[in-house]
């Protein structure tokens, strides 16, 4: 398989719970999301604040514990960029996998699209990848499928005050 990235680092944004803020860099709680499943490892991540809660606007319920955005700092990050057509045309992926929603494939007993997307950067040995996002394709978030170990990236908080 090709090996085809670019190296990204700088400063991202994660939303969740003030609860679980002991557990930032964990990744994802959930066993099955956009591009992971049967508990993979999957780090959400956007670089602002404000895209970063647009992108869990879909997952907010009444109700909800209060919610905090940490800063976190990536560094050294090997990406498939979906926004690209010479990665996607290396790894014969199609980028518009990235955006048919899965929940609904998942409802139907299917398998999501873009998982297999998801499986084919996996085995390329990137870290992760850069997609958009769905309702505004000028928004565009980072999922690493791996860091901090194995041979991913470095993630960590920064010393920046989280933004509640």
């Amino acid at each position: 398989m090709a090996k085809v990235w670019d190296e990204i680092s700088g400063r991202f944004y994660r939303v969740l719970f003030e609860a679980d803020r002991s557990v930032v860099l964990d990744g994802a709680k959930s066993p099955e999301g956009r591009f992971h499943h049967d508990g993979q490892p999957a780090l959400y991540l956007s670089p602002s604040a404000e895209w970063a809660a647009r992108a869990i606007d879909v997952y907010r319920r009444a109700g909800d514990p209060p919610r905090s955005t940490v800063p976190l700092k990536v560094d050294r990050a090997k990406i498939v960029d979906l926004r690209k057509a010479s990665h996607c045309a290396a790894l014969s992926i199609n980028a518009e996998d990235a955006a048919i929603p899965w929940r609904p494939q998942r409802s139907r007993g299917d398998r999501a699209d873009s998982w297999k997307l998801a499986e084919v950067v996996r085995a390329s040995d990137a870290d992760g990848m850069i997609y958009t996002a769905r309702s505004a394709r000028e928004r565009w978030h980072l999922v690493l499928f791996r860091w901090n170990g194995s041979g991913g990236p470095t993630v960590a908080v920064t010393d920046l005050p989280a933004i509640d």
